[in-house]
């Protein structure tokens, strides 16, 4: 039996708690949206994404004190780090900054986080903006019936994982975020809807070691060990469970079916010789095959929508994954925001594919490449550094000429109803240099405000509104002054478009919109975390590092940086060879 009520209807039904990026951006324009996951809230603790790159940071900002959380809760990686791992002739052969400043950020670095951090960060914020809102967790999509009226309510079909019982839900959207084996994909192949590739003959590994223990100097730093065993990628984390942790990506031998911890942990000690590598548990692992894949569309008649896994599956090794979930999930949410206020044509919703599949095909590209870079080390001969060169160039030039793309600085958006800049095709962003680009980010720039003299961040607080900026040059000369003071008067006439609609989006008081965290309590009246998602501070300390002469196995031991929950003094991890 399939139970209905009167609050089954949503605006905006998202599937999946990896489309809390959309549910926070909507919340902030006044929709309440509705959020489901057929998982349930515990099993988002540990494991899943592990980093946010220079863009998805930079549009975080504009929601304020988001970043800020995740920063001090994220191990910042400004530094790559590459050895060649030869017995006694082991060996640092290069380091190199993990995003060089010219890109033009803020935030010119990675942060480590884990995903159920970030998503217990947006839980909280679209709370503060939506009061009753709360994910429906272990409540599955099963099915949905389209309006045949353009742009009406679909009917869909949901079920409770644990207890069976069904329910029907109306919305006007749905979203579909539920990750590379969705359910709402696997629906829509009866409109043509598919993903498009192949699967590489790879196994993968990634291992979240919790309560690391070594003398290797560069776990610190993201690190590319090579061996003659193969290559293990070591991406440093934010704490876990108070212990200091990092993720060990590798390459399996065995199928995905055949794969086992043991054997991953086997061969990452293998490969960390002359130095040890321990560890106290490891709380989180997956094997899996690479499909680098990408949907056939984007959309399904303007109503039913597909982001992040949900439309394009990749490798992890760019860190690239939860970074376009994120970029898509904003850049379809104001605009979905919008056309729900009734203040701009359903049509701009076609926009979201026309951007965004441009940016995902790029992505399949490069990690295609990156993958085929992989293999192709693993399989040269480490017996003389003559051959580490080789790598290093391979490996360093494909990484150079993809820095931009990986931090989000290169990206641009074709003409479309919303970029109506010059014919030429193919605009290129000059990195390094300044630039105004049509359908490209908005660089970061302080200027001072005219009316108190304080200097202000041009990116304003992001609440659905638009900010616009004009370039008049020098007021005194070109009559400049003349014509700014007629604009100012035409925005400020009573029927302009500025008064029609720059205030319909903020639905309370400033007071109210602001960001909050709440903190984990003990009052049985308000929400507890659970353990595995508590939220803590991360505090740096003193850090050494292997000096510049340095080249043998042997260091003595470090202290890693501390940890400091709310309430809790900060206590020390040291880690002894």
């Amino acid at each position: 039996m399939v139970r209905t009520t009167d609050q089954d209807y949503s605006d905006v039904l998202i599937v999946g708690a990896a489309g809390l990026m959309m549910a926070m951006t909507l919340a902030r324009m006044g929709i309440r949206p509705t959020v489901i996951d057929a998982a349930g809230y515990e099993s988002h603790e540990y494991g899943r994404a592990d980093a946010l790159q220079p863009r998805s940071m930079e549009v975080m900002q504009s929601f304020g004190t988001i970043v800020d959380q995740l920063e001090g809760m994220g191990k910042k990686i400004f530094g790559r780090a590459f050895w060649e791992m030869a017995g006694e002739s082991t060996r640092r052969t290069a380091l190199a900054r993990f995003f060089p400043p010219f890109l033009d950020f803020d935030k010119d670095y990675a942060l480590t986080v884990r995903q159920g951090i970030i998503e217990q960060v947006m839980i909280h914020d679209v709370e503060r903006h939506y009061e009753s809102f709360e994910v429906q967790w272990n409540w599955e999509f099963l099915d949905m019936e389209l309006s045949n009226i353009a742009s009406g309510p679909s009917n869909v079909t949901i079920r409770q994982t644990q207890t069976g019982e069904m329910r029907k839900l109306t919305a006007k959207y749905v979203v579909a975020a539920d990750g590379g084996r969705s359910s709402v994909r696997r629906w829509a192949s009866k409109f043509g809807v598919k993903l498009e590739g192949e699967n590489v003959p790879v196994t993968w590994c990634v291992l979240d070691a919790v309560g690391l223990k070594s003398n290797h100097p560069d776990l610190e730093r993201l690190s590319v060990l090579r061996s003659s065993k193969g290559i293990v990628l070591v991406i440093p984390r934010e704490p876990i469970n108070g212990k200091p942790s990092a993720r060990f990506d590798i390459q399996l031998a065995n199928s995905k079916q055949e794969a086992t911890q043991e054997e991953a942990t086997r061969l990452i000690k293998d490969i960390f010789r002359p130095y040890h590598v321990e560890w106290d548990e490891v709380n989180w692992w997956s094997a899996y095959e690479v499909g680098q894949r990408i949907i056939s569309q984007y959309a399904v008649r303007d109503s039913v929508f597909f982001v992040g896994d949900a439309c394009h599956t990749h490798s992890p090794r760019a860190g690239l994954g939860l970074n376009t979930a994120v970029l898509e999930s904003h850049n379809l949410a104001w605009k979905m925001g919008l056309v729900l206020k009734g203040m701009a044509v359903p049509q701009i919703l076609s926009t979201y594919e026309l951007e965004r599949h441009g940016v995902a095909k790029e992505l399949i590209q490069m990690d295609r490449r990156l993958v085929e870079i992989y293999a192709g080390l693993e399989k040269q001969s480490i017996d003389d550094f003559s051959n580490a060169a080789e790598w290093l160039s391979t490996l360093h030039t494909f990484q150079a000429a993809n820095y931009a793309y990986q931090a989000g600085a290169s990206i641009v958006y074709p003409r479309t109803l919303l970029t109506a800049g010059p014919r030429k095709r193919n605009q290129a962003v000059r990195i390094g240099k300044p630039d105004v680009i049509v359908g490209a980010r908005c660089r970061p720039a302080v200027v001072t405000r005219l009316s108190d003299s304080v200097p202000v961040p041009i990116m304003s607080p992001f609440d659905g509104r638009f900010t616009v900026y004009l370039l008049v040059g020098d007021l005194p000369t070109n009559d400049a002054l003349n014509r700014l003071l007629e604009l100012d008067a035409f925005v400020q006439r009573p029927k302009s478009i500025f008064s029609r609609f720059g205030s319909r989006l903020v639905g309370k008081p400033s007071n109210a919109r602001l960001s909050a965290l709440l903190r984990p309590t003990s009052n049985a009246s308000e929400r507890i975390i659970p353990k595995g998602r508590e939220l803590y501070s991360y505090i740096y300390d003193d850090i050494p590092q292997a000096t510049a002469g340095y080249h043998g196995p042997r260091i003595p031991s470090y202290t890693r940086p501390s940890l400091r929950r709310w309430g809790a003094p900060a206590a020390s991890y040291k880690i002894t060879s």
